[in-house]
């Protein structure tokens, strides 16, 4: 494993914490250990899998990666990102927490534009994390398997927190923040994907209709200080991109999109809500 990669734990003692008894992970060679001698190798990509009985889903294969990279290479998310970007780099954060984050395409964008700030990024998918962890140019991103409910940070680390359409768990947030911290939340917007959702209306429980109250409601209740503001973008799209776009959208995972006529679709709403909220 190149030494880069290893620098990204150099100072996991700070701010790691063992997923079994919670005792500090302190980097040896190429491990993290902790003083009651629980191990976690860092594997050659440049991560470590601090939840190894984690299950993915199905659904999150090589197929749906390959589709994801695509559309996030095309540009179609670069509105949401660069939103994402101006939201946290304003809050001047030194440590940063991107909760199921996928591959890795808003902590690489926020380590590019901030190589001082340190990036923790984690989800339960190892095979995202691999593709994360391999692709990343930059050292300033700690790459790990973790599990919500038990995230494997020290209390109080961490000052700004990103949730980009992923679960959150508030109770946890709250631990991991520092005094002042602040929480970043994506979720889609209510016009989010309003094409494909009319074309598959009869395949869907609710139709055509989508609604983020729930989430939004949940967000206020445990951020009272908060504000949201909305990104759209509607893009056109050729037909390979828009049946990529259904494949990687989990509202499609138990869609037979064989019954679905993709051909009326030629541009696709791509819209997020971004509440924002300090302790």
């Amino acid at each position: 494993m190149s030494p880069a990669k290893i620098a990204r734990f150099a100072q996991s003692d700070q701010y790691f914490r063992c997923p079994n008894c919670h005792e500090p992970l302190m980097l040896d060679g190429q491990s993290l250990r902790c003083v009651n001698r629980h191990c976690f190798d860092l594997a050659r990509q440049g991560y470590v899998n601090l939840d190894p009985s984690a299950k993915q889903s199905d659904f999150y294969n090589s197929d749906l990666f390959a589709d994801r990279g695509r559309i996030l290479a095309a540009g179609y998310y670069d509105h949401i990102r660069d939103a994402v970007l101006e939201t946290v780099t304003s809050a001047n954060p030194r440590t940063i927490l991107d909760v199921g984050c996928g591959e890795g395409f808003y902590s690489r964008a926020i380590a590019q534009s901030d190589s001082s700030a340190q990036i923790f990024a984690f989800d339960i998918a190892k095979s995202s994390i691999q593709i994360g962890a391999r692709e990343d140019m930059t050292s300033n991103i700690a790459w790990f398997v973790g599990n919500l409910m038990d995230i494997p940070l020290q209390s109080h680390t961490i000052d700004c927190i990103i949730d980009i359409f992923s679960p959150a768990n508030y109770a946890e947030f709250d631990r991991l923040l520092t005094e002042h911290g602040t929480i970043v939340k994506v979720v889609p917007g209510a016009a989010h994907v309003q094409e494909l959702r009319e074309a598959a209306a009869n395949q869907l429980s609710n139709g055509a209709h989508y609604s983020n109250d729930k989430v939004v409601t949940m967000f206020r209740e445990h951020v009272p200080n908060m504000r949201q503001f909305t990104v759209s973008q509607t893009m056109q799209m050729p037909a390979e991109d828009v049946l990529a776009f259904a494949h990687m959208t989990p509202l499609f995972f138990n869609v037979d999109l064989d019954r679905v006529d993709l051909r009326s679709v030629d541009r696709i709403t791509v819209q997020a809500e971004i509440l924002v909220g300090s302790k």
